[in-house]
This record gives C-alpha cells, sequence and structure tokens, in this order.
C-alpha cells in the first residue's frame, strides 16, 4: 500500500531538483523516493551496527574466531 506525502522546497532546491531530475530522465516523486529510501537504509544500517557494537561492549569486547563465527552461522563443513 503506497501513502502520499507532500513537501515543500524553497525556490532554489525546486529548481535544482527540476535539472537533476530532468538530467536523469526521472519524475521528481521518484527521484525523493528514492533518496528518502537510500538514507532510511543507511540508517537502518546505523542502527543495526549500533546495536551489535553495544552488545559486544556488553561482552566485553570479546572476540569469537573464525571458525566459532562460521559454526554460529551454521557455515562450517560439520
Amino acid at each position: 500500500m503506497t501513502q502520499a506525502t507532500s513537501v515543500r522546497f524553497d525556490s532554489e532546491t525546486n529548481a535544482l531538483l527540476n535539472v537533476y531530475t530532468q538530467a536523469h530522465g526521472i519524475s521528481k516523486s521518484e527521484y525523493i523516493k528514492r533518496v528518502v529510501a537510500e538514507s532510511l537504509e543507511d540508517w537502518a544500517d546505523i542502527q543495526a551496527a549500533d546495536q551489535a557494537f553495544q552488545a559486544w561492549k556488553a561482552d566485553n569486547f570479546k572476540t569469537k574466531s573464525w571458525q566459532d563465527t562460521l559454526k554460529e552461522l551454521k557455515l562450517d563443513d560439520e
């Protein structure tokens, strides 16, 4: 399901957006959707990395061997 959202830009930003989207042959809507999606994906990655770091920190920065990591991920040959 999609939901409509409106955004208002100042004239300079809107002019740059027009130039960019025309140069790349895409609509303003498509460009905005792409940029927002990429930004949210980056944010989600940062959140996951921070959670992993906090878990590692809580574990007193314990490290695992490569073999232990493979076993945990069930990628070892056994």
